[in-house]
């Protein structure tokens, strides 16, 4: 009996914009407790809090990968409050800026780190109450700070990694 194998190739497409940041298939991005990271109201004005909130698979619950280790929602970018570096700074949304306020490394144990910091993006008192802003903390492997988001695996070239 012969097998017979079929390659699929999978083409994200992605496309500038604001500030040069990524655009793709959002996803949403689950933390502590099975919260979401959300953007409070759907608002899109710089400094709208980003908070953790009851998923419920809406455009303020929508992220990308964008360019430069940004993190996006509605637009604009994943940002550490006027660059702050102190444990508890809250982090809310802004325009896109190239600034490291809005730099997110994902690590290997599901933290995001930014650099500017020194700090990960943290669940707030490891609060599973809705509405809870998202802040930074130091970075210490808690679960607190481990957060899943299903975005597709990227190639060294940046391409989407096709797995055979």
């Amino acid at each position: 009996m012969g097998v017979s194998t079929t390659a699929v190739l999978v083409v994200a497409v992605v496309a500038a914009g604001p500030a040069g940041a990524a655009t793709a298939t959002p996803v949403p991005i689950t933390g502590f407790g099975g919260q979401c990271l959300d953007v409070q109201g759907a608002g899109t004005a710089d400094f709208t809090p980003v908070q953790v909130y009851t998923c419920n698979n809406t455009g303020a619950q929508q992220w990308t990968e964008g360019f430069g280790n940004t993190i996006t929602a509605l637009g604009k970018c994943l940002d550490v409050q006027y660059g702050g570096t102190a444990d508890g700074t809250i982090v809310d949304l802004f325009n896109c800026n190239g600034t490291g306020a809005q730099v997110w490394i994902p690590q290997g144990d599901g933290a995001f780190y930014n650099p500017q910091s020194n700090k990960c993006l943290d669940d707030t008192d490891w609060s599973t109450t809705p509405g809870t802003q998202a802040q930074i903390w130091d970075c210490d492997g808690a679960a607190n700070q481990s957060w899943a988001a299903a975005w597709p695996q990227q190639a060294p070239d940046g391409l989407p990694d096709v797995q055979g």
